[in-house]
């Protein structure tokens, strides 16, 4: 009988343990809205060394516990990262050469500020202001900024996961590529848009009236744009999702029901199928690119 008492009670603790309730399991986090709009402001300016060390590009933030040859190209860039691809603001100091290194993406570059040498494959072109240029996936290239002061690139990421089909790249320079009058507007809920001065000379009088430079480049779009003040400028892309960035002015961009300003530096995602409107506030420049269909998200 005393033997049968122990056994009772050393056997409550675990009842009690058996009858508590169960820890309440956490909610999964909920999802991070994709971002529409980035300020440049809240973009952090990262200092980044980069160099070649047997056929390897390599680059290093101060700090990080990486050696830092002498050699090493010192770059300032801003990443806006968007979920169909980045917009790359890089700083050059003058002279500063960035070593040969291979793309890992698709990348539109834009020739904003800077004056550059670019050296592709075994060529070389002098880029300047309102210049483009497609260096595909596995392209190697390298560059030298000539302009005392330096200045500003752009590069738009994009995640192809293809082939490239041309290791000199492809180019649009501004010099062959003049600014163009443009017009557009909407028929039916359909945006229609008039490039050259005969097409827009028939625009209707409601017509947005404004300027362009459209690229060259195979598969892809991108276009400098310049918007008088007051200028209200229709947008929708059934293709794919549009990157844009700011260079000059502020304008106020209208997206899903919600109202965005932006100035210069700030950069924007229009998604596919969105209905969208740029209202220029003053005279206005930006610079955008198509993301194609396959990539968009």
């Amino acid at each position: 009988m005393f033997t049968s008492r122990r056994i009772a009670l050393a056997a409550l603790p675990l009842l009690a343990v058996s009858a508590a309730p169960a820890a309440p399991v956490a909610p999964p986090p909920a999802p991070v809205a994709a971002p529409v709009v980035i300020h440049h402001q809240d973009v952090p300016l990262i200092t980044v060394f980069a160099w070649e060390r047997w056929g390897n590009f390599i680059n290093a933030q101060p700090g990080s516990g990486v050696e830092i040859p002498y050699d090493a190209a010192r770059l300032q860039v801003k990443v806006y990262a968007f979920p169909s691809g980045e917009v790359r603001a890089i700083r050059f100091g003058n002279g500063v050469r960035t070593h040969r290194h291979v793309n890992l993406t698709d990348t539109i570059l834009y020739s904003w500020q800077a004056h550059r040498v670019q050296f592709v494959d075994s060529l070389a072109t002098v880029t300047e202001p309102g210049d483009f240029a497609l260096h595909q996936k596995g392209v190697y290239h390298s560059g030298e900024e000539i302009r005392r002061g330096g200045g500003i690139d752009l590069e738009f990421a994009l995640p192809f996961k293809g082939v490239h089909n041309d290791p000199t790249g492809y180019w649009s320079l501004a010099r062959d590529n003049p600014v163009q009058p443009a017009a557009s507007w909407s028929v039916s809920g359909r945006i229609i848009e008039a490039t050259g001065v005969a097409a827009t000379a028939a625009a209707p009088t409601n017509a947005a009236r404004y300027r362009v430079r459209t690229a060259r480049l195979p598969n892809y779009a991108a276009r400098e744009v310049y918007l008088p003040a007051g200028t209200v400028l229709p947008l929708r892309d059934d293709g794919g999702d549009r990157l844009l960035f700011v260079l000059s002015g502020h304008v106020r961009l209208t997206l899903g029901g919600k109202v965005y300003p932006l100035e210069s530096e700030d950069a924007a995602r229009i998604e596919r199928g969105a209905d969208a409107r740029i209202d220029a506030l003053d005279d206005v420049m930006f610079v955008e690119a198509a993301v194609p269909p396959a990539l968009a998200k």
